[in-house]
């Protein structure tokens, strides 16, 4: 009688273990730099961009959990190195989860290749207002058609992911390694319609809950009409 009452005790310690090992997990996205750094100054065609904060809360005001907040893709460049297409206080956007993040005076900020930075923004969140860097080319997406040709209502999940959209804005292209060649702008136009090739590039959710995506010039496969 008395062992089985010693395993009726020892059983749930031996289950609670594991618990107390995984919340003793830490995970720290940024590095910090020394306190007595002050400032940071990018190399070569690098960029040094102050981050904006994470989502904390959905527009109902519900407050998230720091796993399901959105991680920033803007922020406003303090450095340009020698990147030739931003300068400091440029506020942009760059591609997600690109360059190394840093933690300078309690402040979050990522250190960018030029490459990375997708485009500037002139004011407010507007993602239609975006003005793509390089060979890039800003797009607003088509809707996915919502029933089928016979008339069957299609579910979010059965919904072809859309590769067609109107160009919005065009990138002055990208400059040529050579310094004697001439930079090459992208083939489209603003206002044509394209069809795009399908999982390629960036997509941003807009105003009134347009869908957006930024893609290369090379990943332009047609023109429509």
């Amino acid at each position: 009688m008395a062992s089985l009452m010693q395993m009726s005790v020892r059983a749930p310690l031996a289950r609670a273990q594991p618990a107390r090992r995984q919340r003793s997990v830490v995970v720290h996205a940024a590095t910090a730099l020394p306190a007595e750094v002050k400032t940071v100054t990018p190399v070569g065609d690098r960029v040094f961009v102050k981050t904006e904060e994470a989502e904390a809360t959905t527009v109902g005001g519900i407050l998230l959990p720091s796993s399901a907040q959105k991680r920033p893709t803007q922020g406003t460049v303090q450095s340009a190195g020698g990147a030739k297409g931003v300068k400091s206080g440029d506020k942009v956007v760059y591609s997600k989860y690109a360059g190394t993040e840093l933690e300078l005076q309690g402040d979050t900020f990522v250190l960018l290749k030029e490459d990375d930075v997708i485009g500037t923004l002139s004011g407010g969140e507007d993602i239609s207002k975006l003005q793509p860097l390089q060979d890039r080319v800003l797009i607003e997406v088509m809707q996915a058609a919502s029933a089928t040709t016979g008339g069957l209502l299609l579910t979010e999940g059965s919904k072809d992911k859309p590769t067609m959209g109107k160009v919005v804005a065009v990138g002055p292209g990208r400059a040529p390694e050579e310094e004697d060649k001439p930079t090459v702008a992208p083939k489209v136009e603003v206002g044509a319609t394209v069809l795009y090739q399908k999982y390629s590039g960036t997509e941003f959710e807009g105003p009134d809950d347009k869908q957006y995506i930024v893609v290369r010039d090379m990943d332009i496969m047609a023109a429509l009409a």
